[in-house]
């Protein structure tokens, strides 16, 4: 069995490799740049190590720093330089490393990619400052070791200082751009241009640099050939053609104008080669800034395509909203288009306050309960403490078992919207994507603003579909209202025929007879008392049908008198003992509408006792409370089911209900079969 060494060994090797790897690196190509040291023999035109120290530590970390110490050191040692040149010679190229990188990282946040205009020109210009720090640090340490004479010190600070700065301008963003995040978007078509390009710009550099130099203006003109191959560059290849066509460029220039070829070959090689990488540096910067500017533009304009197309899809999902009537299918619609126009998995619809909602959502699409249930179980929220108000992003559990590894619920992505209107949350949209980086902060937006929309669609149809029920309620009321006219009048016109219409009838009959019997004293005494007893009957017949349409003691004497009286007259009438209690009312009148409402819900619940309950109690109780005026009827009946249809839509229970509503009031009824009824009416009212 192989042993496995322990983490801080392994980290430590690992570290150790990439150190040493980066001092290779930096020694060879350290050794190739001495190579064209031709004024001072560690002062070089052409320096690699500083575009590649400075790329190192921002593309890995600032703790690589010794393998560019180590690099520099070695190569300098091995090229001849004393120790104390090679100590400053490091000295010099660390200190410019990270003092670039560190500026470019905390003063510009440059990005690796170099795909912004702000890139490019935090790197100019930190490489002219990080660059001239180390040229000074180099010469200064050649001045004071007597490698070199102070009267040359300008000539040698500029030598090296445009060496290093073309190595920070050539080679590190060649490395940088090639070295970094790998995205191969390009067609064949791109692809294709991209290498005829090179090669055409090879053969041009090549026929360029590779001339004796002419006398004559001629051969200065020749180098401007290259100028319009680097716009072309910039404007098409983005920049990672650029750069390597700026590499292509240097490598063919530097070594033709070595070699004494080209229009920059003079008779000095190291004036040569300063001229050189000016133009070089010139190029460099047009094409970084020309592809930059034009990364930024296809950025924004992919950006502001991205944002209609947003916006195309939030208009055809309002009108798909406006398309739904019903709740349900207002849910559903949601989600269908989340997961069709989104792009997500899944997509579900779970209700506020409810803890029943994970389980059975409101709807869903693309998945099923189970989903939903595993998704649950396998995620859990980035945050502990959240705004109820906005959207939370999950992130898959670490406890997970294997099996679920491969689980459509257990991969990719997943997010909470609130679903809120008017500050209020009205339900929760939970999305699950596929992928894992799905829900960028452009992807949040988007889907907040879809969210919105879809909250307002929810909003709207139940508003509509409480105004589809108030009108029903309202037609029922009205067919209600009709019936109960047509039954009072029925009522009405029974009670006169039955009861008053035969009762005069008789009373005419015997008047009838009176006269025929003047000249009879006793028979027409007995006769008139007759008369009165008929007479009497047709009044306690009429004053009953007016105190069932409206007792005149409601208007003159108050709700409580009219009480006692209707429950005297319905006890004695009905033989039903009924308890009566009035709790701080009994010397204060309440406004009409509420004595009214009241005295019709106390008259209706013992009409529904006479007629359903069976019972053989029956207590009524009126009361003030909290600024609420609280009538209660309750019985020992048989009870019924307040939720059954059969006495949902009872006309007098609608009619009670709809009384007290209309005073801002309510009506709740408790019964269950066998523990009898309890009718509470409430009214605000305030002395």
């Amino acid at each position: 069995m192989k042993s496995v060494p322990p983490p801080r060994l392994k980290a430590a090797l690992v570290y150790l490799l990439k150190i040493s790897t980066l001092a290779v690196i930096i020694h060879l190509a350290a050794r190739l740049g001495l190579k064209m040291a031709y004024v001072q023999f560690n002062t070089s035109p052409v320096w690699p190590p500083a575009g590649i120290a400075l790329a190192a530590l921002l593309l890995f970390e600032y703790d690589l720093w010794p393998g560019i110490s180590l690099g520099v050191l070695v190569g300098s040692l091995l090229t001849g330089a004393q120790l104390s040149v090679a100590l400053g010679s490091t000295l010099s190229n660390t200190v410019e490393a990270l003092v670039g990188a560190y500026c470019l990282n905390r003063l510009v946040g440059f990005h690796l990619t170099i795909d912004r205009t702000r890139d490019v020109l935090g790197l100019i210009l930190v490489s002219l400052f990080s660059t001239a720090l180390g040229a000074t640090l180099g010469t200064t340490t050649l001045m004071l070791t007597g490698q070199a004479y102070w009267s040359v010190f300008g000539g040698l600070w500029f030598t090296w200082w445009i060496g290093d700065l073309l190595g920070a301008l050539v080679v590190a963003p060649l490395l940088l751009v090639w070295l970094g995040r790998i995205t191969l978007r390009s067609s064949w078509r791109r692809l294709v241009e991209a290498g005829a390009f090179l090669i055409l710009l090879s053969l041009v550099t090549g026929d360029v640099f590779s001339n004796q130099p002419p006398a004559g203006i001629v051969h200065q003109a020749m180098i401007y050939i290259i100028l319009p191959f680097m716009i072309w560059a910039g404007l098409r290849l983005g920049q990672r053609g650029t750069t390597l066509a700026i590499a292509l460029v240097s490598g063919i220039a530097i070594w033709g104008t070595v070699t004494g070829m080209g229009p920059f070959a003079l008779t000095s090689k190291n004036d040569s080669l300063v001229l050189l990488q000016t133009f070089l540096g010139v190029v460099s910067v047009i094409s970084l800034i020309l592809a930059a500017a034009t990364i930024e533009r296809r950025t924004f304009a992919e950006a502001l395509t991205h944002r209609v197309d947003d916006l195309a899809m939030l208009n055809d999902s309002s009108k798909a909203f406006l398309d739904n009537a019903d709740v349900l299918g207002t849910y559903q619609t949601i989600c269908r288009l989340a997961v069709a126009r989104l792009g997500l998995a899944v997509a579900w619809i779970e209700a506020v306050g409810d803890e029943n909602a994970a389980a059975c959502p409101l709807a869903i699409y693309g998945g099923t309960p189970e989903t939903v249930a595993e998704c649950n179980s396998t995620w859990t929220e980035e945050t502990t403490c959240h705004d109820p108000l906005t959207a939370r992003v999950f992130t898959q559990r670490n406890d997970q078992p294997e099996v679920a590894a491969h689980s459509r619920a257990t991969s990719g992505s997943r997010a909470v919207f609130p679903l809120v209107f008017s500050g209020k949350p009205i339900g929760e949209l939970h999305l699950l994507s596929a992928d894992r980086g799905f829900f960028t902060n452009d992807k949040l937006i988007l889907i907040q603003s879809y969210a919105n929309l879809a909250a307002v669609a929810i909003q709207n149809t139940w508003l509509f579909e409480d105004d589809r029920k108030s009108n029903r309620q309202l037609h029922a009321l009205s067919q209600r209202l009709m019936q109960a006219q047509e039954e009072e009048r029925l009522h009405l016109s029974r009670e006169l025929h039955d009861e008053s219409g035969q009762l005069l009838t008789a009373l005419s009959v015997q008047l009838g007879l009176l006269e025929r019997n003047l000249e009879q004293p006793q028979t027409l005494h007995t006769m008139i008392c007759d008369l009165k007893q008929t007479a009497n009957r047709i009044q306690v017949n009429l004053h009953q049908l007016a105190v069932n349409l409206r007792p005149a003691s409601l208007d003159h004497l108050g709700l409580i008198t009219t009480v006692k009286q209707y429950i005297h007259e319905f006890s004695r009438q009905y033989g039903l003992p009924v308890e009566f209690e009035a709790v701080g009312l009994q010397e204060q009148r309440l406004p009409l509408e509420v004595e009214t409402a009241l005295f019709r819900v106390i008259q209706e619940s013992l009409t529904n006792v006479v007629l359903h309950a069976q019972a053989s109690r029956v207590d009524v109780l009126i009361s003030q409370q909290d600024q609420h005026v609280v009538t209660i009827v309750e019985d020992n009946g048989i009870g019924f089911l307040p939720t059954s249809p059969m006495f949902a839509d009872h006309l007098g229970l609608f009619g009670m209900r709809e009384r007290l509503e209309m005073l801002g009031g309510c009506l709740t009824i408790e019964s269950s079969p066998g523990q009898g009824t309890t009718v509470k009416g409430e009214v605000p009212y305030h002395d």
